[in-house]
Formats: C-alpha cells, structure tokens, sequence
C-alpha cells in the first residue's frame, strides 16, 4: 500500500511545520567561513560561507553507509534554507520560489566526488547570516525542485550560531526520514489464500502482529536509525471502525508511537512491526444481519489509485456452550422470549431440564429441573409473561416461569361444541398472548383434528372450556403430532398428515386465523405418497413456509404458500436429494424464517435427526442454497432458533451426554469448523464445509485406508464419510477455485445406539 505523507509539498511545507521553533532540532556546530556565495541569502543581514559535507551512498549499501544519516541512495540533488532564528516561516508555497532556496545537484567531479568505498562525498559551500539561524535541509529526487514532490529525507535545525572564524568544522546534522509511502502486511496461515490475507477463526479472539515498510518518495526503504523520528508519523486506521478489529501497540515506544480503537501512529522504524491487530471474537451483524467478516488496514488518507491494504477475513466456525452434563435426552425444545433470551427445555424421561440462556452475553439465566417429564409432548411454549405452556401426554400443564414447581392450571382439556375433550398434541404461544392448540377428539366416530385458541393471561387464565374459539380440520384424521406457529400473532399454521374420506393418505397444509372460520379445509403438499409435515413457518410478508417429508422413499422438501394465496409452490428439495440406497435419508424436524427487514424471509433453518445437524437455506427465495452443517461430536440434533440479530443457534446432546447449545457461524470464508465427529452407528459420519455462499463445487481426498467421502446429492458442502475407525486421519478440501486446505480430523465412537431414540443416520428405509 502507497501512504502519501500529507502536508510535505516540499521544503516549505516542512518549514512551515516548524515555524515559531516548535520543528525538529539537529545538533550543528558554531561556525563560519570567509567570502560569498553565488546564491543570496533570504536576510539583509551580513552573511558567511558555512561548508556542509554530506555522503550519498549507493543501492548496494543502503542498511550500512547511511547512518548515522538518512540519505537516500536516489538523492540527486540537496536543498537548503536558511534564516536568521527565530524566523517567520511562510504560511504556504511562494510562487515564485523565493531566491534564497540554495539547491546544491549531486554530481562529480564537483560539488561531489567519487568515494573508496562506494557512492558520493559532496562538499557545498551554503550561504548563512551570521548570528543564529534556523537552517531547513531536504534531500531532493530530482535536480530541480518540484513543488509537488516530496523529499527523500529532511531537517529542520533548532538554534545554530554561525560565527565569524573562517576555521570552522563542516556543519554536521541528521536528516530525518521523509515516509512518502508504507507497505502494509500480515502473515498469511496459507499459501492458497488471497495474498497479504490473514483468517481468523469467527468467534475466536485473536492477536496477530502487524508488519510494515517505510519507503521514500523514490521507493526506497527509508533506514534511518532505528529511534530516529521519521519527519511525519505513519497513521493507519482499521476498518470498517469499532467491528471487532483494533490496534495496539506491543511494549513501550522509544519514540512516542501509539496505537488505540482502530487507529496507530507510527513515529519511528522501531515501531514498525510493534503493531498488533485485535480481533475481539464477537459477531457483529451487517446490514443483513450477517457476520462483518472482511476487515482492512491501510492509511486513513491515501490518493494512490492503487491500494494494497491489509486483509483479514473471518472463516465460518461453530461454537459450543455445555448447559448441562451426564444427561440422556430423549427430545429438547428451544425458542426466543421478546426480550431475545433464549429458552430451553428438555426431556430426560425422569424430568425436565429447563433454563435461559442469554445470546447477547453468552450466558446461562435461569434454571430449573422441576418440571416433570413430559416425553409425550411434541410441542412447549413459553409466553412473553414467562409462563410455560407444555401438554403432558394429552393435557395442556402451564407452569409460571422455567423453573417448574406444581403448575396453577393443569389437566386442561379444551372441548368441542358438543362437550367432547380434546386431547392437545400440540400448544404455541402467539405475539399477542393467544394459546393455539392442535389436538384430537378419539370418540367412537373419531378421532377428529381440532385446532382453537384462548388467552393466555399467565396461568392465572379462565378456564378454557370452551375455548374462545376452535376450528375442525377438514379430512384430518390422524392423531399424529401437528406443528403449529404463529409468527406475527393473527395467523396459525398446522401441518399434518390428513386422509381424504378416511382412506388415501397425503399431506395436508391448515392455516387459520382469528378470523377464520370452521372447518378449515387443507391445502395439498406437492409431494405425493403419504407425505407428512415436519414443519412450518411463517415471515413479517405473510408468507408461510411448510415441510413435508415421504418416508418411504426418502424425499422431503420446503413448500410455500404467498400471503392471501391458496397456491403451493416448492422452495426447493432438501438434501440428500435424491437420496440413493447407500446414503441415510433426510429426516428434518421443525422450520425457522427470518428477515434481516421483518418482511420478507432470506434464510431458513431446520434440523435432521439422522444426521445430527443443523439444516441451512440461505438465499430465500431467490437462489435458495441447502447446506447440512455438522456439529461437534454431536448424537443427536433437537430443534434451531435465530436470535433476534439472525444468528443461528441448534440445541444437541454429545457423544458423552452433555446437553449443548451450538452457534454456527457461516461467513464467506470456506472452512471444515467441526473436525470431532461421532462415528457412532455404522461407523459413520458427516464432514461439512462451512461458508456462507458457494465456492463448490468441492473435492474431499482422505489421506488413510477404507475411508470413503461421498458427496451429498443436493449439498455440494456435504459429504458422508463411511469406514471409519477410532484415531485421527488428514481430509484434504478443494475447492472450484483450487483453493486447498488440510484439516486433522478425529473420530469416536460413543455410546450412542441406533434405533428409536437415537435415529442417527440410518442406511436403511424406514
């Protein structure tokens, strides 16, 4: 990168720097000179003849020849001012140069002649005022003054007393180095990246130091001493500023650098490669509430057209924070209070664990343990006042916070107009404080689907016998769980499997409002041969979101339907897709929107049972892109949630029983974030690469015997990895760009056994 040294037009843009003798003092002897010079002096006062002598080296002596002054090798001519001291500096350029400015060209056999060992010893004749003088030197990279340009090196003198003795020794002094530009570089962890680039893991504290090169106005290293204040400090500034990404300044400066939030000075080459970038670990969102994953560093003023700044980049990564330990969990549920906490609950058979956790903090809030097990429950709530909502094996419990204790209102049943009770499979809590339930009538002519609602008002509610009001779903006649959302509080959506005449099975799409009335007939699922709904969603354009997935042959997919529209379109099939025999099928639970805007959505999320991961749909609804991401030597996946700010969380148990919450970090930075796997049933797992866009398609080779990568169809970032063993084994990733990498990857079985609690990656069809 090109710093421009702002300010150094020339020498009297560095005298004027210096006027009322605040400049930069270089030590120079009492001295004096008989005779006249052919150049005036810029004072009437009586005047001397003063002999400088300077050395210009060559190139090949740059780092040895020029201490203890810097000179520059491509100096070609030496510029000197004098004035009586103190002196009036002129406020800017004259035009024309004023005719005391005495220029002295470098050339041989006069004023320079050859030295023994290399380069040029000139010796000038400089007209001084006798008296006390302030003397202004610039070493020039041309024989001509360019009021433009810029020095290779200067000095402004403090107060020199020039006598009358014609004995005098050659006036004596250090130039100071003119930074007329910087290069800006970091060291990068691979070959294969984009050059003068440094990653960082997303989510991980990191300090890495910061190298740089001073250069003169003729592109040479600028190698004055060491301590040696360079004539104007090197300002460089982070950016985008206040994002993660500061700099600071290693031990104590010799010559008054500093560094602070986004910016460092530099004052001298000691400091040069003292600078550390800081990156804090925290995502920060952008405008669409993705990670701010691309930072530079380079001059906060820089005219040159061709930048060449300091990169960093964030690599997509995953986070993982244990909520409780040593525990067998059979379902988990998890969802966003209004004030953006989370809530969790989940089901051990014995009890529930339950608590908050805090996404802004990283912390866990409350916690409880109390809340009995309610293992045949598909669905828990919890309201903006706090109070759970959870159906325990048909009735409808509520408990006044997550900690559980002996709920105020339990055993509640809601009944159809005919007094039959209604056995909930399903509860959801809408923004407006409304509980909607799905639930069952198993009479003699049943069973018959009804869906209803009531206030909610804490667990202090009336009781909602009957409901304040309920809709009989059309041809649903399976008491199979129902999802059920409500995402802006006046419409409810269900999913299910619903048979039309109490025959031919297919997949069936209710949506209900306030408004609505009953029966509520469905629309069909695109999707044919029994499909069931897995999920659904909804987003602030009124636009829902519905999954449905055909067990019998291993297809699922994300279906849409437009705000105020009866028409099923498809979002897009999820992977593996299609599925052939040799790879488990996808078995995907439950569906998330969101929208940087609160309008429409631009990402989706679910998880997949059989394979433990947290599913990925970014690019909604124009390129929408599936991705299966892998978590840490994970057993089982439950359910997803999106902070308020878009970020994805998972809730999962370990292969040693530990219940965790996941965060993944996609950026647009490629990386493999999860190398623990859990081979558990089969010897097999899943190997993910994590980005956020798509520089597939990918390549995996596997440096070891009997393991085989197979990409998933459908999910270019996917691949199923068989044959494994317990060890550790080197996986090299490719991309489309021939960008490589190579991860050490360790697999472990566990306890983990396949089958109905645990339905990890099945090679068989259900």
């Amino acid at each position: 990168m090109r710093l421009r040294i702002v300010g150094l037009l020339f020498l009297f843009g560095v005298l004027v720097a210096a006027c009322g003798g605040g400049g930069k003092s270089g030590v120079i002897p009492a001295t004096s000179s008989g005779g006249s010079g052919s150049n005036s002096a810029p004072s009437t006062a009586k005047t001397t003849h003063a002999t400088m002598s300077l050395y210009v080296p060559p190139p090949s002596k740059q780092a040895s020849a020029r201490k203890p002054f810097y000179i520059s090798s491509s100096t070609q001519a030496f510029a000197v001012y004098v004035e009586p001291y103190p002196s009036v500096a002129p406020t800017g350029i004259p035009s024309p140069l004023p005719t005391g400015i005495q220029i002295f060209p470098v050339a041989t056999p006069s004023p320079c002649a050859a030295a023994s060992g290399g380069g040029e010893s000139c010796t000038f004749t400089v007209t001084a005022p006798i008296g006390t003088d302030l003397f202004v030197v610039a070493a020039l990279p041309a024989a001509s003054i360019n009021p433009n340009g810029a020095p290779l090196s200067a000095v402004i003198s403090g107060p020199v007393t020039i006598g009358g003795s014609a004995t005098a020794a050659p006036l004596s002094f250090t130039l100071d180095g003119v930074v007329n530009s910087a290069s800006v570089t970091v060291a990068s962890p691979d070959p294969g990246n984009t050059p003068n680039t440094q990653v960082f893991s997303a989510g991980v504290p990191t300090a890495v130091p910061l190298g740089m090169t001073a250069y003169d106005a003729n592109g040479n290293i600028v190698m004055s001493p060491a301590t040696q204040p360079y004539f104007t400090p090197i300002v460089i500034e982070a950016s985008p500023a206040s994002d993660g990404l500061t700099l600071t300044l290693a031990g104590s400066s010799p010559c008054g650098s500093s560094a602070s939030g986004a910016t460092a000075t530099i004052a001298c080459a000691a400091d040069l490669n003292d600078v550390q970038v800081d990156y804090d670990g925290t995502p920060r969102p952008d405008a669409s509430d993705h990670l701010i994953d691309a930072f530079t560093v380079q001059a906060t003023a820089n005219p040159n057209p061709t930048l060449s700044p300091a990169n960093y980049v964030l690599a997509s990564n995953e986070l993982q924070w244990q909520l409780a330990s040593g525990v067998d969990v059979d379902n988990a549920y998890i969802g966003r209070e209004a004030s953006g906490a989370f809530w969790y609950a989940a089901d051990t058979g014995e009890n529930m664990i339950s608590g908050t956790w805090d996404p802004s903090t990283q912390t866990s809030g409350t916690t409880g343990s109390s809340i009995p097990a309610i293992s045949g429950s598909d669905n828990f709530a919890v309201a903006s006042d706090g109070s759970v909502w959870v159906n325990d094996n048909g009735p409808l419990d509520c408990y006044t916070s997550l900690a559980g204790g002996t709920p105020p209102v339990s055993g509640v049943y809601p009944v159809t107009s005919t007094g039959d009770e209604i056995w909930p499979t399903a509860v959801a809590v809408d923004n407006t404080g409304n509980v909607w339930y799905v639930g069952y009538d198993n009479t003699e002519a049943g069973p018959y689907m009804y869906a209803g609602y009531f206030p909610g008002l804490g667990c202090a509610a009336p009781n909602p016998n009957p409901p304040v009001a309920q809709f009989s779903l059309s041809n649903d006649m399976d008491d199979s769980p129902v999802f059920v959302a409500l995402p802006n509080g006046s419409l409810a959506m269900a999913t299910a499997t619903y048979y039309s005449n109490g025959s031919n099975g297919t997949g069936g799409i209710y949506l209900m409002s306030t408004a609505s009335s009953s029966p509520i007939a469905p629309l069909t699922s695109l999707l044919t041969d029994s499909p069931f709904g897995y999920g659904v969603a909804g987003d602030g354009a009124g636009t829902t979101y519905v999954g449905f997935y055909q067990s019998s042959i291993g297809n699922a997919d994300v279906e849409t339907i437009a705000s105020g529209s009866s028409t099923v379109n498809e979002l897009l099939q999820l992977p593996p897709s299609p599925a052939p025999s040799s790879l488990p099928v996808m078995d995907p639970q439950g569906l998330n929107a969101f929208s940087p805007s609160g309008g429409a959505a631009d990402r989706l999320e679910y998880v997949d049972l059989d394979y433990a991961a947290l599913g990925l749909i970014e690019s909604v609804p124009a390129s929408p892109m599936p991705l299966l991401v892998s978590l840490p030597n994970s057993a089982a996946a439950y359910a997803a949630v999106y902070s308020s700010k878009g970020a994805e969380y998972v809730l999962d148990m370990d292969a040693s029983e530990n219940l965790n919450i996941v965060r993944v970090l996609p950026t647009r930075t490629w990386w493999v974030p999860n190398v623990t796997l859990n081979s558990a049933c089969s010897s097999s797992a899943l190997l993910t690469i994590l980005e956020r866009g798509d520089s597939g398609p990918f390549t995996v080779s596997i440096l070891g015997t009997g393991i085989t990568a197979t990409q998933l169809p459908g999910a270019d970032h996917d691949f199923f990895l068989t044959g494994l063993s317990n060890g550790t084994f080197t996986a090299t990733v490719t991309d489309a760009h021939g960008r490589s990498e190579q991860f050490s990857i360790t697999s472990a079985s566990s306890y983990v056994t396949c089958g109905a609690t645990h339905r990890r990656l099945r090679t068989h069809r259900p």
